[in-house]
């Protein structure tokens, strides 16, 4: 059975749904739903919950991204995150851009309705 997503999830699956997003854009939501985290607590929750998705089959790397990147893999987006730190949870150059799977779409959907 599937853990329920929680509000940041349903939002960002919600979006994620619709278009293709960077994955700075993980962290905007990061920033939307806890206003009090510091840009560190930021990093790390974001990273957690990248870890999350991709663990759970969630999301993939997109085969068309907003900006040009050379990381072709979820892993080498976990290693962007360490080698930039915090400065990564805004747009940087060579970041990836992910999309929503199937399997999160149903969970989405069927959470959601």
């Amino acid at each position: 059975m599937v853990a329920p997503l929680d509000k940041l999830e349903a939002d960002f699956f919600g979006d994620l749904a619709e278009d293709t997003h960077g994955l700075w854009e993980v962290f905007e939501f990061v920033r939307l739903h806890y206003p009090e985290l510091s840009d560190q607590q930021v990093l790390e929750r974001g990273r957690d919950y990248i870890t999350r998705w991709r663990d759970a089959g969630w999301i993939r790397i997109s085969d068309a991204p907003l900006y040009p990147s050379t990381i072709s893999s979820l892993s080498e987006s976990l290693e962007f995150l360490v080698q930039h730190g915090s400065v990564a949870t805004r747009y940087l150059e060579n970041s990836p851009s992910i999309d929503i799977t199937e399997q999160a779409r149903r969970v989405y959907e069927s959470q959601t309705r």
